[in-house]
């Protein structure tokens, strides 16, 4: 059962952004499964008994990043992440990128949202979207707009796509698209209530996920 984080959680992020290396890791492997993986295993796992109760219909999957770098892609940088995520998705054989339920933390904090990190072919799909059916987006953007825990995050293209409707276009512009919550380490997120926090959240952020996921599927 998930408990929370704790200070040993914090510590052990940093620990890893300042010693990173293989080396390091090995005889420590014991206390990042304790202090990290542990608990992420635990609290990821009751979000997902939730999610599939909640939502049945969405076939959402459990993600869990792991802690060492792809090889290939290091760029410099040493193997080891000093921040760890999970994720709620439903691929698509053939498609990257799903849009998902996400939660994240590391050394400076945590945060918790929505995502669709899509490539071109799907930004082209959510503005084919927003065109033929404009008033549901925009029943979502109101949506947004009314509360004050989450920001809408993404790279916008140079180049606008323009539309029609000015209050769209901040939208229609993205590349990509998270509706985030980013918080410093905090009395929630050491006790068991930021699970209900986290499933309040997704119940917020459910019908943007459920928009998006109508575009990820659409023909292109």
């Amino acid at each position: 059962m998930f408990t929370g984080y704790s200070d040993k959680t914090v510590d052990f992020f940093w620990d890893i952004r300042f010693n990173n290396s293989r080396e390091w890791f090995h005889p420590r492997k014991a206390q990042f499964d304790e202090y990290i993986m542990n608990p992420t295993k635990a609290f990821s796992g009751e979000l997902y008994d939730w999610l599939t109760e909640a939502y049945p219909n969405e076939h959402l999957n459990l993600h869990i990043s792991k802690i060492y770098r792809d090889a290939r892609r290091l760029f410099g940088r040493g193997p080891l992440k000093d921040h760890i995520w999970f994720s709620f998705q439903n691929e698509i054989d053939g498609r990257e990128n799903a849009p998902c339920l996400w939660f994240e933390l590391g050394c400076e904090g945590y945060g918790y949202g929505f995502g669709y990190w899509s490539q071109p072919a799907a930004a082209a799909r959510f503005r084919k979207l927003a065109d033929q059916d404009p008033k549901e987006l925009e029943k979502l953007i109101r949506k947004l707009d009314k509360q004050d825990v989450f920001t809408l995050e993404g790279p916008e293209y140079e180049r606008e796509k323009g539309h029609g409707d000015d209050h769209l276009t901040h939208w229609y512009n993205r590349r990509s698209f998270s509706i985030s919550c980013h918080r410093k380490y905090d009395a929630l997120s050491y006790s068991r209530e930021l699970l209900d926090a986290v499933k309040e959240s997704y119940a917020f952020l459910m019908p943007f996920y459920q928009y998006f996921n109508k575009s990820y599927r659409m023909a292109d």
